[in-house]
């Protein structure tokens, strides 16, 4: 091995191994940046004594060489510091600057070290102690226990966490970090959740293109200097390449080739697949608003008289057209909820006996359910009713053979707590019964 006698030979160690072990393929993209205890006695150091050699550096910080030189690569790729003439010292941008009144101020940097980062980034929105875990890719009980160091920076409601908005400063420093990840990579992450992102890049990544990328597979012409790619790697769906590209558009060109995509390939998608997808990507609008317009792009082409069979009451209107596996209906759907006072009650036992029909997808019901909610603004009080029904559901046949709660949460991608509320439910009501293991499991021979 090669001595490490000074610094440069010890980057060129580093940067060698570096080469070797870096993939030929596409790369992952790292799903957040951490700082150490060493990043942070290094920028502290910057702040308070403007430029420093490394040497000096090391001797401030009371750290090893390769431990400076590691973090001084870091902070260069977040735009956070320069190297000139063999000093070192702190760019002038709106981070640092975000970074020194945060210093200024005395806020506690120590709460951004390690995973506790990766948290705050994650608390730009609502969200709960399992959706934190999967998506920081760290252990539920780690989250519960960063949450209590953290309680300082943020708020609780309904079992649901978020930063508090008077911490502009941190807010913005979380901002300034994300987008100079993004832009040092190349790589902007679109969307992301507790199993997948999509991401915007220039670079090969280790996923699966998607969206506009995939749009000239399918006889629509479209070239960017960017790709498009769903993170972990999988088998696409046409529904999931066409949601994906409603995702990420970003102008009207845009809209028009997905306007495109669907006409030519709407025989081969399933509409209920596609509404499960969109309230998943968080795009109910753009879908309903291309619904909108490709029905009455279809009405003008057919001047014929309107042929629809109309039943008795509007509940039984709804019923069918909440029901049906097509374009419009949802629409329909909607126009019906802002004009009729609907028997809720006499609804939901009707969506019940739909279930003895082997064609019934409770799934979609429910995500058409969720989007005419989010879409009216009318309250839905059925959901969660028809929701607990679909959940124990799945359960019962997931828990053929034992299985744990955190075994049931991989495979149907449900949060924990409602996983433990609804496992709770039905070993009260004697569905399911619980063996006394570490951790508990819980099985069924109840045929449901």
């Amino acid at each position: 091995m090669k001595s490490i006698e000074d610094w440069d030979a010890l980057k060129s160690v580093i940067e060698e191994k570096k080469r070797i072990e870096e993939p030929v393929e596409g790369r992952e993209i790292p799903k957040g940046f951490m700082i150490n205890k060493t990043d942070l006695a290094i920028i502290k150091t910057l702040l308070r004594n403007g430029k420093s050699s490394l040497r000096d550096l090391r001797k401030d910080t009371h750290r090893s060489r390769i431990s400076v030189y590691l973090s001084i690569r870091r902070l260069k790729k977040l735009s956070l510091i320069d190297e000139n003439k063999h000093l070192i010292e702190l760019k002038k941008n709106s981070l640092v600057n975000v970074i020194a009144n945060l210093f200024n101020e005395n806020f506690s940097f120590e709460k951004l070290l390690g995973e506790r980062l990766l948290v705050l980034q994650s608390l730009m929105d609502w969200k709960g102690p399992d959706q934190i875990a999967v998506e920081c890719d760290i252990s539920t009980p780690s989250v519960y226990r960063y949450l209590r160091e953290l309680k300082s920076l943020i708020k609780r409601a309904n079992k649901r966490y978020k930063l508090r908005e008077g911490k502009k400063g941190l807010i913005e420093l979380l901002k300034l970090v994300k987008d100079q990840i993004e832009v040092s990579s190349e790589t902007f992450q679109i969307w992301s959740s507790s199993d997948g992102r999509l991401l915007k890049t220039t670079n090969a990544v280790n996923g699966a293109l998607t969206a506009f990328s995939r749009f000239p597979e399918f006889d629509v012409d479209y070239s960017s200097d960017y790709y498009y790619y769903y993170v972990p790697r999988k088998e696409l769906s046409l529904e999931e390449i066409f949601v994906h590209s409603l995702r990420c558009a970003e102008d009207d060109k845009m809209l028009s080739k997905i306007k495109e995509f669907y006409i030519k390939n709407d025989e081969r998608m399933d509409i209920f697949s596609i509404d499960e997808l969109v309230l998943r990507f968080n795009v109910v609008d753009p879908w309903l608003d291309l619904e909108a317009y490709i029905m009455d792009m279809m009405a003008r082409k057919d001047n014929s008289e309107d042929s629809e069979l109309y039943y008795l009451s509007p509940e039984n209107t709804f019923l069918s057209k909440s029901l049906s596996n097509t374009l419009g209906d949802t629409l329909e759907c909607e126009e019906i909820m802002k004009k009729e006072e609907l028997s809720w009650e006499m609804l939901f036992h009707e969506y019940v006996l739909q279930q003895r029909y082997p064609d019934f997808r409770w799934k979609a019901i429910i995500s058409r359910l969720q989007i005419l909610e989010q879409r009216t603004g009318i309250k839905i009080p059925i959901i969660n009713k028809l929701s607990n029904i679909y959940l124990e559901r799945v359960i019962l046949k997931a828990i053929k053979e034992p299985m744990t709660v955190n075994e049931l949460r991989r495979e149907l991608n449900i949060s924990e707590y409602r996983i433990r509320n609804t496992l709770s439910r039905m070993v009260k009501k004697g569905f399911i019964q619980r063996i006394e293991t570490k951790p508990l499991k819980f099985t069924t021979s109840v045929s449901y």
